[in-house]
């Protein structure tokens, strides 16, 4: 079975959450009924924590020397990423309507458009890196995990339309990075056992989102608006990110496409942010379908797009470069 998932691009992190994301569909609530220990670790309960316990682990194995070449790499990616999105969120609110005043285009709302051009599922950005990547690149995964919480979509909001900023969300996601660096880099043993840990945890990762993922409901409801998103997802942010890693930093390109998928924490952020603001509450469901749908699609295409990229580009796996050493 191991052998089956690592031939599949991606394959640690998709094929769990595809699993997942069938039982939750054909058998809602099953998994759930069991309570404990079960609901913990199989429904997307145990998300919050499985996803902390990676950013621990994979920021303990970050030395703390190597922590500008990460910021000057991926933070840079980042930080462009924030501005196409402030960006982007800002113009399609100009041409299609504020988010509560109308459906936007192709049944796409502003509040589902914000929330997909925000998201960035680190998840995927792991297993991406890990299998084409550089050593160094894992250790930015709690550094992509900040905009995969609800508060970025969130301050792009507060931006565009006014507003106050929530920053425990953000400090909440910052502590596991910040304690892993600290442990890591005062016991390099404690850093090698937990930076190990990383691989095991991706494919918890993909069960616990697969596991808030209804397909039917997805292709469904979600089906013409949620393929729009993706495509401009990928048309709007793509392009411009990788020119700036590969001609401005003079990278490989891989992180670009890494960060390149819409996570599944997102399908949840139309809901949080309906509840605070009760005119986004007639399109919450479908934003939220349309994103079910790009999580599942961008979850199958940016792999292939990955590895069809790195062999172009003659990018060795790491494990393979390892045995010719």
């Amino acid at each position: 079975m191991l052998k089956f998932m690592r031939k599949i691009p991606g394959g640690l992190l998709l094929i769990p959450m595809l699993i997942s994301a069938l039982v939750n569909t054909f058998a809602p609530g099953f998994l759930g009924q069991f309570g404990g220990l079960t609901e913990a670790l199989l429904t997307a309960k145990g998300t919050g924590y499985v996803v902390g316990l990676v950013c621990f682990c994979s920021a303990a194995m970050l030395d703390i020397k190597s922590l500008g070449k990460v910021l000057k790499k991926q933070g840079v990616l980042l930080l462009v990423k924030i501005g196409l999105c402030l960006g982007l969120a800002a113009l399609f609110m100009a041409l299609f309507g504020m988010p509560g005043v109308n459906a936007g285009v192709f049944s796409i709302s502003a509040l589902g458009f914000t929330v997909a051009i925000c998201s960035l599922n680190p998840s995927m950005y792991l297993a991406m890196v890990s299998e084409y990547g550089v050593e160094q690149d894992k250790g930015a995964f709690g550094l992509t995990g900040l905009l995969c919480v609800p508060a970025f979509p969130i301050f792009v909001f507060s931006i565009i339309r006014g507003g106050t900023l929530d920053w425990m969300p953000i400090l909440a996601v910052l502590i596991p990075i910040l304690l892993g660096l600290l442990i890591g880099n005062l016991d390099k043993d404690l850093a090698k056992m937990f930076g190990g840990m990383v691989g095991p945890l991706t494919p918890f990762m993909g069960w616990s989102f697969g596991a808030g993922i209804n397909l039917i409901d997805a292709v469904k409801e979600g089906g013409v608006g949620g393929f729009v998103i993706s495509v401009v997802y990928y048309i709007l942010m793509v392009p411009v990110i990788l020119f700036v890693e590969t001609k401005v930093l003079k990278e490989s390109g891989i992180s670009t496409l890494g960060i390149s998928s819409i996570a599944g924490l997102s399908i949840s952020i139309p809901s949080i942010i309906a509840l605070a603001d009760p005119s986004l509450v007639p399109f919450a469901g479908a934003a939220t379908a349309q994103i079910a749908f790009g999580v599942v699609l961008t979850s199958i295409v940016t792999p292939i797009i990955t590895q069809w990229y790195a062999k172009k580009k003659g990018l060795a796996k790491p494990k393979v470069a390892a045995e010719k050493s």
